[in-house]
């Protein structure tokens, strides 16, 4: 299976056609995983039993039941009103930062694309927020997302929503959260205030926390593009980790303090593990 990275450096066609491949099989895997179908998640909501009459499908029958009572019975289930699944991307240029074979920006546009691909499923509407003219089919929601680069004008008030969003909704932020602590808390008031459901996807990832070097000095270069800084790793190793400890602790309390799911991505479990954690807090935080 080609890497998230080798898949976005392919010719559009190429790419569309190896990621919708990569998202299947990924998808397939999650799903004999999961224990709880997240169809609960994504439009479908249980409503009631009722006895078994001739005609009804076989698949609704509730055969656990059956198994302790001898009674057929059939699990009814509701479909809500339309839902929008919303993506909030962050395309600054923190998010060209790498571990092992893939980017944060292209793990977070094909975790993206896998949520967009179960949305499609269950015929909900999804689309990336502040794209013009979203697509309105799967496919080409695919091709756009390939297209899609990192930005180095964009700003994360970019991000925040003008008003509130009139269907129901939830919204996924993927970002790094590196931006103006003000402007970024700014982000998440806005979001949960417009919106009924939203999680935050924090790219944070390991070798970015743990730092792992085999000498004592070196130079970083800020991918914003803001200069570069020469530093002894063994002296100001501890102190950069209490800052991004407390950093991240500050994050999480302000999308608790907003009602807003919290989940990071520390870029070492897989994509099909990342898939998997964040439908099963999906469904635990807003069972």
């Amino acid at each position: 299976m080609n890497s998230l990275n080798q898949i976005f450096r392919m010719p559009d066609f190429e790419a569309l056609k190896a990621l919708q491949l990569y998202i299947k099989h990924h998808i397939e895997g999650v799903m004999i995983g999961m224990h709880q179908s997240p169809k609960t998640g994504f439009g479908i909501e249980f409503k009631e039993y009722r006895n078994y009459v001739p005609g009804d499908s076989l698949k609704q029958l509730d055969w656990k039941y059956y198994a302790r009572t001898d009674h057929y019975m059939i699990k009814e289930a509701e479909m809500e009103k339309q839902h929008d699944f919303i993506f909030v991307l962050d395309r600054s240029l923190s998010m060209n930062f790498e571990m092992k074979d893939a980017s944060k920006f292209n793990w977070a546009r094909t975790l993206i694309a896998s949520l967009a691909f179960l949305a499609s499923n269950q015929q909900d509407k999804y689309y990336i927020f502040n794209q013009d003219n979203p697509p309105t089919d799967f496919e080409t929601f695919l091709y756009r997302m390939i297209q899609l680069q990192t930005n180095g004008e964009m700003s994360i008030k970019d991000l925040s929503p003008s008003e509130k969003i009139k269907n129901k909704s939830t919204v996924f932020i993927f970002t790094d959260g590196y931006s103006d602590e003000v402007e970024f808390k700014d982000l998440l008031k806005n979001w949960a205030v417009a919106s009924e459901e939203v999680m935050l996807i924090h790219l944070l990832f390991e070798n970015e926390v743990k730092l792992e070097f085999d000498g004592q000095y070196f130079t970083f270069k800020d991918l914003e593009g803001k200069g570069s800084v020469q530093t002894n790793t063994q002296d100001g190793f501890q102190d950069y980790q209490n800052r991004v400890q407390e950093w991240k602790n500050g994050i999480e309390k302000a999308c608790a303090k907003n009602g807003i799911a919290y989940s990071q991505l520390n870029g070492q479990e897989g994509i099909q593990k990342a898939i998997f954690e964040m439908l099963n807090h999906f469904n635990q935080s807003w069972a």
